[in-house]
């Protein structure tokens, strides 16, 4: 979902991107890291309340608010909404048609996903999957300064943005300090000491950051999901 978000954010005049359901629930968002996500829910609420005032809630198909500094511009669809942060001067008609297109395939992206897909969604992005297993997977990455990455591979350590941390955490009712991650594809696997680091680019959530040598040593690519567990 977040391919199809940034898509829309290519469009000139859009600030951010984000996906709701119809009760406000967060569920994707592709918004600068200047702007978190308690506002973005806040901003959900007042749009659903301003829409349920005027008594357009349920056939609303494209509401668009006008402010000094810019504009809002919501779109509803099959049970959710795309919520957009807009500049003044966005050309409209140019945008519905991304929108029409974009809520296409959101639409059957979110009828196909499993709830427990979707609340990995809200918390760290659509990088992060829970199976029917029960067991979390999450994509690798680096760091786009490899000799960072470099840095804490050397000590055998992995990184994890703090909302990747927390959402783990939460999963497995636990705090930790190790992480055993496992190639499905292969079964190898090992135990890694964790470096949380704070104040990371959005990007970076719902990922596991490895070095070179960890990533060779689990036979893993940049992109492919590995198995976590706590411990």
């Amino acid at each position: 979902m977040q391919d199809i978000l940034q898509h829309i954010n290519s469009v000139e005049g859009v600030i951010g991107t984000a996906v709701f359901s119809q009760k406000g629930d967060l569920l994707v968002h592709a918004f600068p890291a200047l702007i978190d996500v308690p506002a973005l829910k806040k901003s959900a609420a007042l749009m659903l309340e301003c829409s349920y005032g005027l008594q357009i809630s349920q056939t609303l198909e494209l509401l668009d608010l006008r402010y000094s500094g810019g504009r809002i511009v919501v779109k509803t669809f099959s049970g959710s909404m795309l919520f957009l942060l807009c500049a003044s001067t966005i050309n409209l008609q140019v945008l519905t048609i991304s929108l029409n297109l974009a809520a296409k395939k959101l639409e059957g992206l979110l009828c196909n996903a499993p709830d427990t897909e979707l609340s990995a969604a809200s918390s760290v992005g659509t990088d992060a999957f829970l199976q029917t297993d029960g067991i979390l997977r999450m994509r690798i990455s680096h760091l786009v300064k490899k000799e960072a990455s470099a840095s804490f591979d050397s000590l055998g350590m992995i990184a994890l943005s703090q909302p990747t941390y927390q959402y783990i955490s939460d999963y497995y009712k636990s705090p930790f300090k190790k992480l055993m991650l496992t190639n499905s594809a292969t079964a190898v696997n090992g135990s890694f000491a964790v470096m949380v680091m704070k104040d990371m680019d959005q990007q970076y959530d719902g990922t596991i950051i490895v070095g070179p040598g960890i990533e060779k040593k689990l036979k893993v690519n940049e992109g492919d999901k590995v198995e976590i567990r706590v411990g």
